[in-house]
């Protein structure tokens, strides 16, 4: 994946960087002397995934984001983890029904959780196709997309679903969607890390048991997408 910074919407490019395996976004445009703004769009351009932030200069006042790697399991000297990094495409999708969400599969790491729909981007596919893709084969809902919300970067070494040791680099593009037909949920995807999916009423989704990935999104995001006209 790369990443590309401007200015403003209409300007050229000032920072043009590959994410390296472990690298938060946040951090490789801050080493250039940049700092996020918000997000501006998430593209295929010649078969590699390029997001694009508004950015601006770093001032003395930034402080340098913090990597955070999380250990579940430490590696032996008989087994190196494999390392694997993962770009994904998620959607906080909103109809007159609530808000779209899936329940973890026991095939998963935190089963019985609650998240947002998504998953990996297949090779040749742009991170738009790939969230319709998804979100259809999860919950059997169409979608349209609002806006980009968010790029996501999580780090850690652990074991895969097939007990594989693998040192992970999830990188998540997260959309803002919405349902203007909703329908009745229905898992297409079956066997796979979707147990369920359903219509989460707005005023009661903070009492579910999100993971904190998508607790984190929604709470930070939820509020503005609820608000925009696609409800009213």
């Amino acid at each position: 994946m790369r990443v590309v910074g401007v200015l403003s919407p209409v300007g050229s490019q000032r920072v043009n960087v590959t994410i390296r395996h472990g690298e938060h976004p946040a951090e490789a445009l801050f080493a250039r002397g940049f700092v996020p703004v918000r997000p501006l769009a998430a593209n295929l351009v010649e078969d590699e995934i390029v997001f694009t932030y508004l950015v601006r200069d770093v001032s003395s006042g930034d402080r340098r984001p913090r990597r955070r790697h999380v250990v579940h399991e430490e590696p032996s000297a008989a087994q190196q983890p494999v390392v694997h990094q993962r770009i994904g495409a998620y959607a906080v999708v909103l109809s007159e029904r609530g808000l779209l969400g899936t329940v973890n599969s026991s095939l998963t790491g935190a089963p019985g959780t609650w998240t947002l729909p998504g998953g990996g981007i297949d090779p040749g596919e742009s991170p738009s196709q790939a969230v319709l893709r998804e979100v259809f084969e999860e919950a059997g809902q169409e979608i349209r997309i609002v806006r980009v919300l968010a790029l996501e970067s999580d780090h850690w070494i652990g074991r895969s679903t097939t007990g594989v040791l693998e040192d992970f680099h999830a990188l998540r593009i997260v959309y803002g969607a919405t349902s203007e037909a909703p329908s009745d949920p229905v898992v297409h995807d079956l066997g796979g890390s979707t147990e369920r999916a359903d219509w989460v009423p707005l005023r009661t989704w903070r009492a579910l048991h999100w993971t904190i990935s998508s607790r984190t999104l929604l709470a930070r995001h939820l509020r503005s997408l609820s608000g925009h006209q696609f409800l009213k």
